[in-house]
Formats: C-alpha cells, sequence, structure tokens
C-alpha cells in the first residue's frame, strides 16, 4: 500500500471496529424483513404458491444482477458509494411496499427490488475483504456482527410485530435501513486500499480464467449448498415428529450460536495456514452430520449436531480470506459477485430439487446432501495438494492474474 493511501485508512483495530458496525447496521434489516417477509405477504391475502414463488424472486435474480453491479464497483472504484445507493433504493422501495397490493405488482416490485436487494451482502463481503487486506484484519471477527445483529432483530422484531401487527414491517424495514445510510460515509473509502487503479472493462474474464480460484468457489458453493434439504425440511420434519415449536427454536438458536462462536475464533486457530484448510474442515463436518441426520436421530442427539451448524458459515469465511490473498484489489468486488453468481445458480439447482429428493427418500435425502459436500471436499483437497496451492498476496496476485490473460 502507498503512503499516500496508507494516510487515509486508519489503523486495524478502528478499521475492525468500522467495518463490524456496517456488518452489524446492515444485517438488522435482514434480521426482521428477510424472517417475516412470508408471513407479512401471507397477510397480503396472497396464497402459499404465491408467496413461495416472490420469496424465490430475489435468489433466482441474483444471478442476473449481482454481477454487473459488483463490476461497475470495481471499474469505479467505489464499493462504499455503491454499497450506499443500494442500500437508500432499497429503503426507498420498502417506504411503498406497503401499497402494492395485488400478486402481479408484487412481482413487478420483487423484480425492481432484486435489482438493489441483492448486492447488499455481496458488496459489504467486499468492503470488508479489501479491508482484511489492507490492514490484515479478522473477517470472522467483523462478520459475526451481522449475526448478532439478525438474531437481535429478528428477537425484538417478533415482540414489535406481536405487540404492533405485521402491517409495521415495510416502514420499519426502511427505518432500520437509514443506520447502515448513517454509518456508510463515515467509513474510508476502498478505493484507498492499497493501489487505486480501478479495473478495466472486461478485466473481469481474468477471474474465469483464474483456474484455481473458479475451483475454490465451485467447490465452496457445493459444500453451502449441501444445506439445502436441511434448510428447507429440518424443521417441519422435527415437529411432525412430535417436537414443539419451543423445542426447534432451541435448536435452530443453538445453530446461529455456533456459528457465532466459529466466526470469532476460526481465522485465529487457522494461524498462517491456507484458507483452504478452513474451507475442507468445514466441509468434512457438514458432511459428517449430513450422515448423522440421515439416521433420523432423536430429540437427544439433535442439539449435538446442530453444534456443527456452524461450519457452513466456516466455508463462506474461508473462501472470503482465500479470495482476499488471492485477488487484485481493483477486482474484489467482481470475484465477490462471480463467487454469488456461482453459489446462487448451484443453490438454486440443489434447493430446486430438494423438495422431490425429500419426498422420494425422507431423511435419506441427507446422504445425497453428504455426497455433494464430498465432491465440493475432494476439490478443495485436491487443490491443497498441489505445489503451489497457497494463494499469492499483493503486487504477486496482481502479476499473476496478468500471466493469465497473457496465456
Amino acid at each position: 500500500m502507498s503512503d499516500i493511501n496508507s494516510i487515509h485508512v486508519p489503523g486495524a483495530r478502528v478499521l475492525s471496529r468500522q467495518v463490524s458496525l456496517l456488518y452489524g447496521s446492515i444485517y438488522l434489516h435482514y434480521g426482521l424483513f428477510a424472517v417475516f417477509m412470508p408471513a407479512w405477504l401471507t397477510h397480503q391475502g396472497l396464497k402459499p404458491n404465491e408467496v413461495g414463488l416472490l420469496v424465490a424472486t430475489p435468489m433466482l435474480l441474483r444471478v442476473l444482477f449481482v454481477a454487473p453491479v459488483t463490476e461497475l464497483a470495481d471499474r469505479l472504484r467505489r464499493i462504499r458509494e455503491l454499497l450506499f445507493a443500494c442500500i437508500a433504493g432499497t429503503a426507498a422501495l420498502m417506504v411503498v411496499l406497503g401499497v402494492v397490493k395485488s400478486f402481479f405488482a408484487l412481482a413487478v416490485f420483487f423484480v425492481v427490488l432484486s435489482m438493489v436487494w441483492d448486492p447488499l451482502p455481496i458488496l459489504a463481503d467486499a468492503y470488508a475483504v479489501a479491508s482484511v487486506r489492507a490492514r490484515r484484519l479478522d473477517f470472522g471477527r467483523m462478520r459475526v456482527w451481522g449475526s448478532l445483529a439478525h438474531i437481535t432483530a429478528t428477537l425484538a422484531g417478533g415482540k414489535l410485530i406481536d405487540m404492533m401487527g405485521i402491517h409495521i414491517l415495510p416502514m420499519t424495514t426502511a427505518l432500520l435501513l437509514v443506520i447502515p445510510m448513517i454509518v456508510l460515509p463515515f467509513l474510508p473509502k476502498d478505493r484507498y486500499f492499497g493501489d487505486p487503479a480501478p479495473s478495466a472493462k472486461g478485466e473481469w474474464k481474468l477471474l474465469l480464467k483464474d483456474r484455481p480460484l473458479v475451483l475454490m468457489v465451485i467447490a465452496t458453493a457445493l459444500i453451502v449448498s449441501s444445506q439445502a434439504v436441511f434448510g428447507v425440511f429440518a424443521v417441519q420434519h422435527w415437529m411432525s415428529k412430535g417436537m414443539t415449536a419451543s423445542y426447534a427454536s432451541m435448536l435452530s438458536g443453538i445453530g446461529m450460536a455456533s456459528e457465532i462462536v466459529l466466526l470469532i475464533f476460526a481465522q485465529k486457530l487457522l494461524g498462517p495456514r491456507s484458507p483452504l484448510w478452513m474451507v475442507a474442515i468445514s466441509g468434512v463436518m457438514l458432511a459428517v452430520r449430513w450422515v448423522a441426520l440421515a439416521f433420523d436421530p432423536g430429540p437427544a442427539i439433535l442439539p449435538v449436531l446442530q453444534v456443527m451448524h456452524g461450519f457452513g458459515m466456516g466455508a463462506v469465511a474461508g473462501l472470503m480470506l482465500y479470495i482476499a490473498q488471492r485477488v487484485p484489489e481493483r477486482l474484489i468486488a467482481t470475484a465477490q459477485g462471480v463467487n454469488a453468481v456461482a453459489l446462487g445458480v448451484i443453490a438454486a439447482v440443489i434447493t430446486g430439487a430438494s423438495g422431490f429428493i425429500w419426498q422420494a427418500f425422507g431423511p435419506n435425502a441427507y446422504l445425497l446432501m453428504a455426497a455433494i459436500a464430498a465432491v465440493g471436499i475432494a476439490g478443495v483437497i485436491w487443490q491443497l495438494t498441489q505445489p503451489h496451492h497457497g494463494p499469492p498476496t499483493g503486487l504477486e496476485a496482481a502479476e499473476a492474474m496478468e500471466a493469465v490473460e497473457l496465456g
């Protein structure tokens, strides 16, 4: 990093606190809107199949909208400013959501919402990854504040809705989005994180030519997407076996708590080793979890298995660190977009098929999820066995990318 840019970037401790605050402020609205949006749509009189289609819309459209936005952020070297614009656009749309009534109107609304809402977590991760590289920060300890904010907003939002009614959801979400809009202007500009040069038009193609990076993105997406069956059917299966909603909530809370603990300690335990070890170990633990769930364990065993839930986030954190080490500053947001597209496609396919798989095999569907995770683990382990598997950093990363282009 040049001396000129270093003047504009605070020290590691201050920058870590700023990025932690950014994560916490952004994820507040997810804890409310993402959790209670299906209930709000049902309150509007929509049928279950219509609710399902609307909830799935942002996931499906992420493939179309995220990559262009992240590439633009790198070409302008304005991740912070573009993130602010997307948050402001989302808040404005939330203000008018309350007057959108019919299914067709809501479908159009969610398409427009996806353009500005889908890029939020990807741009936030891109800013965080750039800060990790600038000051060698602990990604997990910053990202954990997003999870804490999500839990807090869910608990507080549930009580608020019980008191005032579900109709408050859109306007309350808009108010929560004002918080990151206040936080963002006080964060340092990401173009000061290292080389200020913007990416060139079409330079994103370099990422697709970087075979180790592409392999790790796909492998991690397979590991993370192996959670599809669990995410869709676990709670309803538990309750169909006579478990109470309170017990199911407690199990979900254990899973979220394990995610927080892992984010706090994972990078410190990783030490100087390759972040790919974090991805590989997380994948193995998830695969073990799926095999155990295939035996349909009872309520006494489930809390133990829920402790392993955090390894899904462990795989994500490992990939974030790998991207931070490998990709030049001018392409970090674009790399996040490529990762989001790959994960979106793979997750959508596996999630879409999960209903048919569960209907055919019941809990044995978890064995297929273990097999999917195993494919991803194999890809990571293969990369770890390569003579030069360690990702380059700094100037070496930029030179490596340029070598890929020339090759």
